[in-house]
């Protein structure tokens, strides 16, 4: 009795098409600090921070939090101004009063926050530093990825820290618990400004391909 034995190997194709879609949209991606608002749906604003809900984080600890303030997008800046001004002085005052007009012409503003009740508490003995730059790995992945679905959804944003100088006062406007660190803060509206052509080193500076075992 013969039995014929046969084998079916798949034929995987990379998605070209796909790969060159997504880097589209992080070429397209700028610090713009000159917003203007216009109409944005709220299902929008929900499917871009769903890429920071998607984004991966080590054990799938998910530490990053974000609030999105649109009702009362201008109301934050309008505060953000006057707690700068009780907080800072001289030409750091000057510098980053000079931006606001920027960021409460836009639309909305997305607050990041690391959760200290995740990146504080490693699942594992003897891991706290490491556990806490894990834990930093998350945030600024989940950063980026929200950052590009702005750009892909047609948006502008820039990645500011003013969060950092007036922390515990921001805690109290938001209302967020106490154990969530102040991470970094993004203003969205549409680009009122021009920015300038994207530009990075060389491939060849940047990147660099392995080639097997030295001889």
């Amino acid at each position: 009795m013969n039995t014929e034995i046969t084998t079916t190997e798949e034929t995987f194709q990379p998605d070209y098409a796909g790969l060159q879609s997504y880097l589209d949209y992080v070429q397209k991606r700028r610090s713009i600090r000159k917003l203007t608002s216009g109409p944005v749906p709220d299902e929008t604003i929900r499917g871009i921070v769903e890429a920071g809900r998607w984004s991966p984080s080590s054990a799938n600890s998910q530490p990053t939090r974000i609030v999105i303030v649109k009702e009362r997008h201008k109301e934050l800046w309008d505060f953000i101004e006057s707690t700068l001004k009780q907080n800072l002085q001289g030409e750091q005052l000057q510098r980053a009063l000079n931006r606001l007009p920027g960021y409460r012409s836009g639309v909305f503003t997305l607050v990041f926050y690391e959760d200290s009740a995740v990146a504080d508490n490693p699942p594992f003995p003897g891991g706290q530093e490491r556990w806490k730059n894990f834990s930093a790995q998350a945030l600024g992945i989940a950063q980026a990825n929200v950052w590009n679905a702005i750009a892909a959804a047609g948006l502008a944003a820039s990645n500011q820290h003013i969060n950092l100088q007036i922390e515990e006062e921001l805690r109290d406007f938001l209302g967020v618990p106490a154990t969530w660190r102040s991470y970094s803060i993004f203003p969205v509206g549409y680009a009122d400004e021009t920015p300038e052509e994207g530009s990075r080193h060389p491939h060849e500076e940047v990147i660099f391909y392995e080639q097997g075992p030295a001889a």
